[in-house]
């Protein structure tokens, strides 16, 4: 050989060996990677740094010879290879993932504020949740504006026990309550508006956003799991709704198979979405239940059998739904008040009604081309009705035949304008 072309190939050889080893360290991560993915993720790190460490020792050593021919660059691609094997052969030896045992799964309460939560608060006023483990707090915001879940020992929210990241919606986060709470009554409210978003967390051996051992609905393809459904008589139930549809849902139960005279009305739940719909106690007999968007999803509820306690009524002291208490002996003509409906205000905030008798409300609506109506419920957060006036477009006039009630304070409003048309119900 000529010395140009000794000359030419001694200096090819100090270009051609970087090249070369890159494309060999090329080809072996590549194949190298493989390996890596199988393990664990500890282990992957370090057995591509020794790999890596190795690959630049030899070839540091192979480029430091005096001369570089063909046995030396096999000689630093072999060595590349051993090393890249060996470590990933030690890699596959003791890198691999453990297999964890599949734990029980976490109890999830769902808990939503809807749009304009902060006034009209959440939409469930009670949720469940199981004693004893920790659970967690499923928050839907799709208010406009910054809300949390907290949780205290009472109504008096003095006690915090878990206080929720405030998030500004529209947003959904999952909370973690890692300390267990013992049995018993708890409140959950928002700490940006306390006064207006707050419920009740009754925590229960078995109890959570699996319905607290109560019975499970399951709407999906816009039709409901059973067309029958079994309460027990006089006693609080817990129905867990199941809406597995990208749209809304409700469960609602009537007196009538027309479904005219309501029951009890659950709210629209826009799925996907789990919540736990509190029945008050009904009385023994035959009903029927519906979803109020679509008539179709229908079915019956016998409800029978005497419920633990022997009939508790609904808090606030109403009667059971379903009928309420006979009247008094020698029956009567039903007792009448006349409500007014002006400039979306009722002109009254209070409502007097004998007890255990029939009564008659004549509503009269006067705002002109405005729909209202007349609902009546035993609780203050107006979940829990017991009678639900068809809506009318004023001008118009209604008579509302209202059932039995025992004494109690009882609550009402205008479904339409809830907010500013609402008042209270004295039944004595």
């Amino acid at each position: 050989m000529t010395n140009d072309g000794k000359n030419r190939q001694s200096m090819l050889l100090p270009i051609l060996i970087p090249v070369g080893a890159l494309v060999v360290i090329g080809v072996v991560l590549f194949g190298f990677s493989r390996v890596l993915l199988r393990v664990s993720h500890t282990a992957a790190t370090a057995t591509a740094l020794t790999a890596a460490a190795g690959i630049v020792a030899i070839a540091g050593l192979t480029a430091a010879r005096k001369k570089v021919g063909a046995g030396a660059l096999f000689s630093m691609v072999g060595g590349v290879v051993g090393v890249a094997m060996l470590a990933g052969g030690a890699a596959l030896l003791v890198g691999q993932p453990t297999e964890e045992e599949p734990g029980e799964p976490v109890p999830v309460v769902a808990i939503t504020a809807p749009p304009g939560a902060a006034v009209d608060g959440f939409a469930e006023a009670t949720v469940s949740a199981p004693a004893g483990v920790p659970f967690q707090i499923a928050f839907d915001n799709q208010d406009n504006v910054q809300h949390n879940v907290a949780i205290a020992s009472d109504d008096t929210l003095a006690d915090v026990l878990f206080n929720g990241t405030i998030i500004t919606g529209p947003l959904q986060t999952t909370y973690d309550v890692a300390e267990p709470l013992e049995a018993g009554s708890y409140a959950f409210f928002c700490a940006v508006h306390p006064t207006t978003m707050k419920g009740t967390l009754e925590v229960s051996e078995g109890g959570g956003g699996g319905g607290g051992g109560g019975l499970t609905v399951v709407a999906k393809g816009i039709t409901f799991d059973t067309a029958e459904l079994s309460l027990p008589a006089d006693t609080p139930t817990t129905i867990t709704f199941d809406n597995q549809d990208p749209f809304g849902h409700n469960m609602a139960i009537y007196e009538d198979q027309g479904f005219t005279k309501a029951l009890w009305n659950g709210d629209i739940v826009e799925g996907p979405a789990t919540v736990d719909y509190k029945v008050p106690p009904l009385k023994e007999g035959s009903y029927f239940f519906k979803c109020d968007i679509h008539a179709n999803m229908n079915g019956t509820v016998e409800v029978g059998g005497a419920g633990p306690g022997g009939g508790p009524v609904p808090s606030g002291g109403g009667s059971p739904p379903g009928g309420g208490s006979p009247p008094p002996d020698g029956g009567g003509a039903p007792a009448a008040v006349t409500l007014v409906a002006s400039n979306q205000v009722f002109d009254t905030a209070t409502i007097s009604l004998p007890a255990n008798t029939a009564s008659t409300i004549t509503f009269d609506n006067q705002d002109a081309g405005i729909p209202h109506n007349l609902s009546i419920f035993v609780d203050e957060d107006m979940t829990h009705s017991v009678f639900i006036g068809e809506t009318i477009n004023g001008p118009a006039t209604t008579d509302y035949a209202i059932d039995p009630l025992q004494p109690a304070t009882y609550y009402f409003r205008c479904d339409i304008h809830p907010t500013t048309m609402k008042g209270t119900v004295t039944v004595a």
